[in-house]
């Protein structure tokens, strides 16, 4: 029984509020045990004055001093405690009441505190005249209301302190995912651009272009190669890049996929993204992410493209006084397995959108209709 009562006591004792009464009660003790021994052995008591009366009735008994001591002062700092949390509750909320409630509690109190100093001293038959009594209420009663104020002020700095900690915990956290996810899709952007099959299927392309001797086609392919890798290893270092040069490496991107393919008619590849080079309307430049909308295309062409079935790929992206629309669609194909295979990826550019872009993006998935469409806005 006395295991199982044990921890919930701990508990109890270890709340910080009735650790401070606990301090708060031991030191009203020490003070007036100390206050009545040097009294009582080193100042001559004078029965006239009433304030000393009931230290005089025990003057010959310290022990029953202690106990009355210890049930009254523990019986008025419970009031003083009680006003305090009467007082926290009432500020808590925003009530334009509140003061005018917490003044007639104040009201109340005093009487009640001069019903308690007037049955104290009734009880123990002690002659006390009226502007004593006043003056041992009116100390009680300011000595509440200080404790209140200075308790709700050390309070109120010590909730700042911890609020301003947790902001700054709360950023450095924040900061940590921004970069962790950053790093994933820089990762996840190298990993779908510069793969082994990718290289092979634009340089084999090239190569075949060189043999053929177009070396128009073949100069603008290295050049666009070139530009989409400076631009994965360049930009990817940084948290903004131009938006003009993101659109030059997403339609360098999109001629290097063309370029792979053959073709066909039963291959459909549209493209279409205008810039209109006008800043925000907070006149910055427009500036993103860099890779941001990259995967989107990759999965377009990766799960969207067939060589035996007729297919399609629309992209459009529109950016006009920093506000950016971009809109993927293609086929599905049902051997490629899209929802299975892409589900991961999206999920990954939700994230680093809510963390580059709170509360300035809309992002649109669906998957009807045998087309796969993602459709983004945003505000640069």
């Amino acid at each position: 029984m006395t295991s199982a009562w044990w921890p919930r006591i701990k508990t109890w004792l270890w709340h910080r509020e009735v650790r401070v009464f606990l301090i708060h009660f031991a030191g009203w003790m020490a003070w007036d045990m100390l206050q009545a021994y040097l009294l009582l052995n080193y100042v001559t008591l004078d029965p006239a004055k009433a304030e000393l009366g009931l230290l005089i009735k025990f003057k010959d008994n310290l022990g029953g001093y202690f106990l009355h001591s210890l049930w009254s002062n523990g019986l008025f700092l419970l009031t003083v405690h009680s006003d305090y949390w009467l007082f926290r509750r009432l500020f808590s909320r925003e009530n334009i009441w509140r003061v005018v409630v917490f003044v007639v509690i104040q009201i109340v109190y005093l009487l009640v505190l001069s019903g308690y100093m007037g049955f104290m001293y009734g009880y123990f038959g002690i002659d006390i005249k009226s502007p004593a009594l006043m003056s041992g209420v009116l100390f009680m009663w300011g000595y509440a209301l200080i404790f209140v104020f200075v308790r709700a002020f050390r309070s109120n700095r010590r909730e700042r302190r911890n609020a301003e900690i947790q902001r700054v915990e709360t950023e450095k956290q924040y900061r940590q995912d921004l970069e962790h996810t950053r790093q994933e899709a820089e990762i996840a952007a190298l990993k779908a651009q510069v793969n082994p099959h990718f290289l092979f299927n634009t340089l084999n392309n090239l190569y075949g272009t060189a043999l053929s001797g177009d070396t128009d086609r073949t100069a603008a392919g290295i050049e666009q190669l070139s530009g989409v890798m400076r631009h994965i290893v360049e930009e990817t270092r940084r948290d903004r890049t131009p938006i003009a040069k993101e659109i030059r490496f997403l339609e360098d991107t999109i001629d290097l996929h063309r370029m792979r393919l053959p073709r066909q008619d039963s291959i459909q590849i549209r493209a279409v993204m205008t810039f209109d080079e006008a800043p925000t309307p907070d006149g910055r430049p427009a500036e993103i992410a860099p890779l941001m909308l990259v995967s989107f295309i990759e999965n377009a062409f990766k799960y969207g493209i067939s060589l035996s079935a007729p297919c399609s790929v629309d992209i459009r992206l529109i950016v006009e006084r920093g506000e950016l629309l971009f809109t993927c669609r293609n086929t599905i194909m049902p051997h490629n397995h899209l929802n299975a295979s892409t589900g991961t990826g999206i999920e990954n550019i939700r994230q680093r959108l809510r963390l580059l872009y709170p509360d300035r993006h809309t992002l649109i998935v669906n998957d009807e209709n045998g087309v796969f469409s993602v459709t983004l806005n945003m505000t640069l």
